[in-house]
């Protein structure tokens, strides 16, 4: 498993503005204290109304939010659908035309790794992400025209006890002990995202979640990732 400093590009893809914070924030916050070039591409971005806010939020809003993000973990961006009524809709979209475009971005950007929601989700958008990933990440070989990424890994996020499948076993950790302030800093500035506990994307339930992971190799904190594959 190649170590992160020998991570120079990574891309990150998202389902919604936000989800790169919950899943990789950490991760995200030591790649850019290395000056590791990051890429976040988000699947869909609209406004939107959410359970335990009054009223709705604009589109407008979220791009603000992103771009203030965008500042904290320092990463370029961009929207695969913006302002399109999509959220919780992806499965609406053909898949050939989300595996095409995931195409496009990794063989213009030519990442050392990427990065993907779990696909064991219950929301069907990151489903639907993370099937499209994986097939625009099959590998083939540089030779015939595509960039092969070498290290493909899956974040997890604070709802892991309400998965489609049992939860597996994390394969790879990383220590945030000392970037978990900037992550949740991140998460904060996703206003009209945020909520208190008891919900599961409190900041409470992001610090339990990365003290647990932490517990689990003898640090503080910790994020923990699956691996689809590792190059050496």
């Amino acid at each position: 498993m190649p170590s992160l400093k020998d991570l120079n590009r990574v891309l990150i893809i998202a389902p919604h503005a936000d989800d790169e914070a919950l899943g990789c924030g950490g991760l995200m916050a030591r790649l850019a204290d290395q000056g590791t070039a990051m890429r976040v591409l988000f699947m869909t971005v609209d406004g939107f109304h959410h359970y335990g806010l009054e009223g709705g939020t604009t589109y407008q809003q979220r791009l603000d939010e992103i771009a203030e993000v965008a500042k904290i973990l320092q990463f370029e961006w961009d929207i695969l659908y913006g302002d399109q009524d999509l959220i919780e809709k992806l499965d609406t979209v053909p898949k050939r035309d989300i595996v095409d475009r995931f195409e496009g971005e990794i063989n213009q950007f030519e990442p050392d790794a990427v990065v993907i929601p779990s696909g064991d989700d219950y929301d069907q958008d990151h489903v639907v992400t993370f099937d499209t990933a994986l097939a625009a990440l099959r590998p083939i070989a540089p030779v015939f025209g595509k960039w092969l990424v070498p290290t493909v890994l899956v974040y997890e996020s604070p709802k892991i006890m309400w998965w489609r499948s049992e939860i597996q076993r994390p394969e790879v950790f990383v220590d945030i002990t000392d970037h978990l302030d900037r992550k949740q800093q991140a998460l904060a500035a996703y206003q009209t995202q945020a909520r208190p506990s008891p919900h599961i994307r409190s900041p409470e339930a992001v610090a339990a979640l990365a003290c647990l992971r932490g517990k689990e190799i003898g640090v503080e904190h910790a994020e923990a990732y699956k691996v689809l594959r590792a190059v050496l």
